[in-house]
């Protein structure tokens, strides 16, 4: 089988830029009014005597007098030593061949609005994404105090790759070749903005991961890279196997452990099961976390297919515990798949289920009040959202469960000598007996407590209902 790279994880980083109104002026070759035109290109010709221009023009002397007095007073114009008028080298450096109208640059002045990062200062586009689904990068406090300055150098550098991309507006010359910059007039700072930056996590065979790069989508792309990867490849985490062999137990679960070895995972055992399509296990294995694009390939195909729930039965939920890590819903696809959720609660012909999210939060001193502030931070939108302390297993398992119809399992396993993120692994079973000893473990964690008076639920943590 031929070695390959298997998408396990998605981190979406936000980096803080600015956008600014920056007026400037650019050289663009203008033409000359009619009169100098022709006069200009008569004289390119040949040199010619006052009364000559005259005649050629109709002119009489005080209209020739009014037609040269600019040329002349400008330098463009001269007399030789036999008095015939003749072009001056600024003259005759406005034509580029002999058929060529005369064209002089002037400076046209104009005004944009450019975005620029504040860790690099690369142009970037202006998205309309919020702060949430995130990691923030920390800016250079300096830096950013001086943002004006710096906005100010990158746009005068890249002034004309700005224009050849059109990201200035259109802006024209005569020739269509590319303006020049004439002078940077004023930089002023507008507002900051969220730019969004997805990085994915790949793995092969061997174990190794992929490196992250950027390549060629802005002008510092080694720096920016740096910059993310730096936010993650630098923090250390905690090896949890031992906690999810806990998990495996209760769950009796066998689908993921046999790939789990001490320092590796079998990716390419678990890949062949995947592609295996003739067994009959009553689970399908899951790679990433539940919102990502295979894991959620799955439970959407589900979701489809539900039927309403009758008039006169209870309406079923379906709840979804979070992974309590630093990692877990910081992308936007963790949005995506909430909104799908929520959007697939009800449809025209009645309920298909009520949506539950539980949320992970520390066990400490004012637990919910501090889980609120976090989550609302990370996630921005808290409708249908609990609050439970640790989480699953320490908040080292994932469970989107519907009663009696499915269950999706991740379990977010941290291996730091393999990745410097959570390795999210799993599997989506519909199998009755599997779903039901899911739901008493999960029933049983929602219902339990840490301590005495101490309950795991602790409430609700949207404050706008």
């Amino acid at each position: 089988m031929k070695n390959h790279h298997i998408e396990f994880n998605e981190v979406d980083y936000i980096v803080p830029s600015e956008l600014y109104n920056i007026e400037y002026s650019y050289l663009s070759k203008q033409g000359f009014p009619f009169t100098k035109d022709f006069l200009l290109r008569t004289l390119y010709i040949s040199p010619l005597s006052k009364f000559e221009l005259a005649s050629f023009f109709g002119f009489n002397q005080r209209e020739l007098n009014v037609a040269i007095e600019e040329p002349i007073s400008k330098s463009e114009v001269s007399y030789l030593e036999d008095g015939r008028l003749c072009l001056t080298a600024l003259a005759k450096s406005y034509f580029s061949d002999l058929e060529a109208k005369p064209m002089v640059e002037k400076p046209q002045t104009r005004t944009s609005n450019v975005t620029f990062d504040l860790i690099c200062f690369n142009k970037v586009t202006n998205q309309h994404g919020g702060w949430n689904t995130g990691l923030r990068l920390d800016v250079n406090h300096e830096v950013q105090s001086m943002s004006e300055q710096h906005a100010r150098s990158m746009f005068a550098k890249n002034f004309q790759r700005f224009v050849e991309a059109g990201d200035l507006g259109n802006i024209r010359t005569h020739d269509n070749s590319l303006p020049s910059l004439y002078s940077v007039d004023a930089v002023k700072r507008k507002r900051t903005i969220a730019h969004r930056i997805k990085r994915t996590f790949e793995i092969d065979f061997d174990n190794k991961i992929k490196p992250f790069y950027i390549n060629k989508t802005y002008e510092n792309d080694e720096e920016i890279s740096h910059a993310i990867s730096k936010d993650t490849d630098t923090l250390r985490l905690g090896n949890n196997t031992e906690t999810i062999k806990q998990a495996w137990d209760t769950f009796e679960d066998m689908s993921v452990a046999r790939f789990i070895k001490a320092d590796e995972i079998d990716f390419r055992g678990m890949i062949a099961e995947m592609a295996d399509t003739s067994g009959n296990k009553p689970y399908e294995l899951l790679i990433g976390p539940l919102y990502g694009s295979q894991p959620w390939t799955k439970i959407e195909q589900f979701l489809k297919r539900l039927k309403p729930t009758k008039q006169q039965a209870k309406i079923k939920e379906l709840s979804w515990v979070g992974a309590n890590t630093r990692y877990w819903g910081i992308s936007e696809s963790f949005n995506k798949a909430k909104e799908s959720l929520q959007a697939y609660q009800k449809t025209g012909k009645g309920n298909n289920y009520q949506l539950a999210m539980y949320l992970p939060c520390d066990d400490q001193y004012k637990a919910k009040e501090k889980a609120i502030r976090e989550w609302k931070q990370k996630l921005g939108n808290l409708s249908s959202c609990e609050g439970v302390l640790n989480g699953l297993f320490d908040g080292s398992v994932e469970v989107i469960l519907l009663e009696n119809e499915f269950a999706a399992v991740s379990y977010h396993l941290s291996m730091p000598d393999l990745s410097p993120v959570h390795i999210p692994l799993g599997f989506f079973t519909k199998d009755k007996q599997l779903v039901q000893r899911i739901s008493n473990v999960v029933t049983s964690f929602l219902n339990g407590s840490v301590a005495h008076d101490k309950p795991n639920l602790i409430g609700s943590l949207n404050t706008n209902r």
